[in-house]
């Protein structure tokens, strides 16, 4: 004759029941997200929307293990651990140390800073400050308008006498200026959908001459049939800096905003011919978007929640350190600052 279960037991056996059932949907959910990622990539502006969360995403799996091993369900934990192996790595990505430089700063070295300072943005005082305080030698700018552009060559001549400023109204003007002697490039990218025209440059640096690229890829904003054509546009169009650096002369550094994340195609699409300074020689996660207050259908985000703007080196240039820049308190944007040296 089988025991009848006490009412407590019953009750405790439904609680956990219970507090199980959405961990067991987070599970499918998963499991289906991980699937559709590797099969697919981003195919879709929903896929492309989840693979730029992905350690978000993936932050409740070590507490649906934990729960599982306190409630002692082997098939949660068993879900949990097999959801951990292949999540882990995409979990810890954006808080994983870089690669440890054995690189000094040395008086061959220089820094390069990238900022998209928005379109919008009416505090050329605040521009100017930032830029001043990151005390770079060379400075990527995306969405420059002409305000600012006015405030550059007026009150950073003397830091930076050398500028090719292209300044429109909107979220399409670009420019660099420099310490150092700069001239524009024959070499063009192809693509009719950048946000902005690339700027190809030479510049003199310390250690022999460079190339620099400032570039502001196609975002994923608009109608849905429109987010998912743009997926692929980006992707060609970081197919072209690749072929640009596959052809490159001079040692080369891609600046800008590739509104993509680590976790994207697009990403991976550069990164199979330059270096992101931030893997072997930045410090901390690198965030720099989205600043302000954005909301996403509806609901308020925080601030600083991704890493989409970037600087990207050929292999014959090497990293000393990489940072997140001074912030204007305008920009949606944080900038990037990095200090190189020609050489291995």
């Amino acid at each position: 004759m089988q025991p009848v279960p006490s009412q407590p037991r019953q009750r405790r056996h439904w609680f956990i029941n219970l507090l199980l059932a959405p961990v067991f949907v987070y599970f499918l959910f998963v499991a289906g997200w991980l699937m559709a990622r590797t099969i697919y990539e981003d195919r879709w502006w929903w896929l492309f929307l989840l693979n730029a969360g992905t350690p978000y995403l993936l932050l409740p799996l070590p507490f649906t293990l934990l729960l599982a091993l306190i409630v002692r369900r082997p098939l949660a934990i068993a879900f949990s651990i097999l959801l951990l192996v292949p999540g882990a790595p995409l979990l810890a990505a954006p808080w994983m140390p870089s690669v440890a430089s054995d690189v000094t700063a040395r008086s061959s070295g220089f820094r390069v800073m990238t900022f998209n300072i928005n379109g919008a943005n009416d505090r050329p005082d605040r521009v100017i400050a930032a830029i001043r305080e990151a005390r770079a030698d060379i400075v990527a700018l995306q969405e420059l308008n002409p305000d600012i552009a006015a405030a550059l060559e007026h009150d950073l001549k003397n830091d930076y006498p050398y500028q090719t400023l292209d300044p429109q109204w909107g979220v399409t003007g670009m420019g660099v200026i420099s310490w150092f002697p700069l001239r524009r490039s024959a070499a063009q990218l192809p693509g009719d959908y950048w946000i902005g025209d690339p700027q190809a440059v030479e510049i003199d640096a310390p250690g022999g001459t460079m190339t620099l690229l400032n570039v502001h890829a196609i975002p994923p904003v608009g109608p849905r049939d429109w987010m998912t054509w743009a997926i692929g546009e980006r992707e060609r169009q970081m197919e072209a800096i690749a072929a640009f650096a596959q052809n490159r002369r001079t040692p080369l550094v891609v600046a800008g905003d590739m509104n993509a994340t680590p976790f994207h195609r697009a990403y991976r699409i550069l990164e199979s011919e330059l270096i992101d300074v931030w893997r072997i020689c930045g410090n901390g996660a690198g965030f720099t978007w989205p600043g302000r207050q954005r909301t996403l259908f509806g609901v308020p985000l925080p601030s600083w929640l991704v890493r989409i703007d970037y600087i990207f080196i050929s292999d014959d240039l090497t990293c000393v350190n990489a940072s997140v820049g001074p912030w204007d308190g305008f920009s949606d944007h944080r900038a990037v600052v990095a200090t190189l040296v020609v050489g291995r």
